[in-house]
This record gives structure tokens, C-alpha cells and sequence, in this order.
């Protein structure tokens, strides 16, 4: 394990922490995806078989792709007012608040805050945030690495799915040489990668499909086609029959256009409310475009939500992605001249 000196004084410590706890708290961000949640249940798997008392909670329902992660199904809603925990292992969510507020900050002797995004508070006792990792999972590893710990099966696969989807199957630009030396390390415990890919990718429902096609039928390109964008309004799901999280992996779409350097999702929540995801190649900042509306994220994968109607909500990133396409055009033409 090759980690910063910086890094590896927060991981002794982390370690400290856990094994000086009993009970403790884990939840991800709301809307869980397959890092945080995998991530999530690993931990709690691996402190439970220590001898600990560890459950995750999670106010949103896991997806359905990713039920098959083992202890998907012992998850809980959130904590009581009245629980009381050693540690709280907060797993990428910026605040309290980004957990769906199911825990308040007193009812936890110690917080442990993990995170890989660029966007984050330093609220934990320790917090141990690296945005150069691909993923949660990854930081997750290198912390059960260090403490030495045997991992199971179940908890290898879901720590790989964590890593499998946020880097996007490694086509990502936040896959480096250390994600795949986790994955390598991951395989070792005998999961089956194959079968893995094929649950997270290839076991959609029919419904979550005729979304898919739904939206790409009114996939659109503008800004000189740099930028394309897939609008999902609430009619949608209920015409295709689609759940809430049946448009994981629909934004992925946006970046499969010769030119497109932005794709952008702009989700209906209600009429006033849409949440916008962005996805960029290469240098382009996305961070810095959903920034302007208090949004977070990575470089090349961000978003916010805005509380405005669909087509004001398109205008408003519209516009702000053509000063930076304009801005990022002037400065590479400056070096060019240099």
C-alpha cells in the first residue's frame, strides 16, 4: 500500500477509532449509488464479523440493480432520536444533511468522514478525504489494507461494484493505476467480476428500458453541438412504468456524440424543482458550472438541483456553459500563441 504520509497518519487513526468503538452508524449520501452503499455495507459486514454492532441506514431505497449486494436487505431507514453510537462512519455525504438528516451529530461520540469528491466539509473528528481516488470503496480498502483484516467474499465484491460503478466500468478519467491495483486485490477473494458487470449493467427491468428509449428519443445537442442533453419529466416514468432510480447509466448517453464535450440530465422532480447532472470529457470542469448553483461533485461528473421549471433550468446551465465553453476556447488558443 503506497499512500501519502498525510493519508496514512488518518488511516492509523481511523483505525484507532474502530477498534476502540462498539456500536456504530454508517450511511452514505441519499439516493445511494454503488459506491456508497457498497462501500457502506462492507464496513459494517467487516465490523460486525469483529465483534462490533454495525448496521447501515439509508433513508432512499437501495436500487434494483444493486439489491444483490450482500446485507442490501438488512438496511434501515434511519436511526432513533434516542440511539446513542461510539462512531459514526459517514461515507461521501458533505454534511449530516445529505444523508437525509437520519442521525443529528450529537447522537455520535466520534464521526469518521470518508470522501473522494472535491466538494466537502471537514465535520468529522477525522476525515479522511483524497479526491485523486476513484472512489470511496477505494479509500474503504486501503483503510481494512492497513489493519490488516481478511476480507469475505461478499464484502470483496461489494467494494468492488463500488469501484466497478464509479468509475463506470474504468472508462471514467478518475480511474488511475491504483483503482485497479484495489481490483486486483479484490479478485484475489475469488468474486466472479463477470457475473458482477453483469448484475450492475445487464439485469434492468423492461420499464427501466422503455425509459431509456423514451428519453433518447428527445436527446438534443446545442452551444455548436459541444453540449447534448436528455430531459426525464415526470410523465415519463409514469408512461414507461419506470421506478425513481430506473435512470441510472441514461446520462452516459449525453458524451456518445462525436463533438459533445458536456452532457447534461435534467431531471423533473416537480414542477419547480429539476435535478441536473453534468458529464464532460477530458479537462472541461463541469464542478465549476453546477458550483453557480450550489452543486458539487467531480471535475468531469457534478450536479445540482435547481428550483426552477425544466426549460429555465436548461437556459440558466446553458448559459453558464457557453461563458466557460467560450472562456476554456480563449485560454487554449492563448497557449497555442504562447
Amino acid at each position: 500500500m503506497n499512500l501519502a504520509k498525510n493519508d496514512l497518519k488518518k488511516i492509523s487513526e481511523i483505525s484507532r477509532i474502530i477498534k476502540q468503538s462498539k456500536i456504530f452508524f454508517i450511511a452514505g449520501h441519499i439516493k445511494p449509488d454503488g459506491d456508497s452503499i457498497g462501500s457502506a455495507l462492507a464496513l459494517a459486514s467487516v465490523l460486525n464479523r469483529l465483534g462490533k454492532e454495525a448496521c447501515v441506514y439509508c433513508i432512499d431505497e437501495v436500487p434494483d440493480f444493486l439489491k444483490f449486494l450482500k446485507g442490501s436487505d438488512e438496511i434501515k431507514k434511519s436511526a432513533k432520536k434516542t440511539d446513542v453510537f461510539d462512531c459514526a462512519i459517514i461515507l461521501e455525504a458533505i454534511n449530516f444533511s445529505r444523508m437525509g438528516d437520519i442521525i443529528t451529530p450529537c447522537q455520535s461520540k466520534k464521526v469518521i468522514n470518508i470522501d473522494h469528491h472535491l466538494t466537502y466539509t471537514n465535520f468529522g473528528t477525522i476525515n479522511y478525504i483524497v479526491p485523486s481516488s476513484s472512489s470511496t470503496a477505494e479509500l474503504v480498502l486501503n483503510i481494512l489494507d492497513y489493519m490488516k483484516i481478511k476480507l469475505t467474499r461478499g464484502e470483496a465484491e461489494n467494494l468492488y461494484a463500488g469501484i466497478l460503478t464509479d468509475t463506470g466500468c474504468f472508462q471514467q478519467i478518475n480511474t488511475t493505476p491504483n483503482s485497479h491495483i484495489a481490483c486486483a486485490k479484490l479478485m484475489k477473494y475469488g468474486i466472479d467480476i463477470n457475473e458482477i458487470y453483469k448484475k450492475v449493467y445487464e439485469n434492468g427491468s423492461i420499464n427501466a428500458l422503455k425509459l431509456r428509449g423514451i428519453a433518447l428519443c428527445g436527446i438534443k445537442t446545442i452551444l455548436d453541438d459541444s453540449v447534448s442533453y436528455i430531459v426525464l419529466t415526470k410523465d415519463m416514468f409514469k408512461k414507461s412504468g419506470a421506478k425513481d432510480n430506473d435512470d441510472s447509466g441514461i446520462i452516459n448517453y449525453t458524451l456518445r456524440i462525436e463533438g459533445v464535450k458536456v452532457g447534461c440530465l435534467f431531471k423533473e422532480i416537480d414542477e419547480k424543482t429539476i435535478k441536473v447532472s453534468c458529464r464532460s470529457v477530458r479537462s472541461f470542469n463541469v464542478l465549476e458550472v453546477v458550483g453557480r448553483f450550489g452543486g458539487g461533485g467531480h471535475k468531469n461528473a457534478a450536479g445540482c438541483t435547481i428550483k426552477k421549471g425544466i426549460n429555465a433550468s436548461i437556459k440558466m446551465i446553458s448559459s453558464v456553459l457557453k461563458e466557460k465553453l467560450a472562456a476554456d476556447k480563449l485560454l487554449f488558443c492563448s497557449a497555442v500563441f504562447l
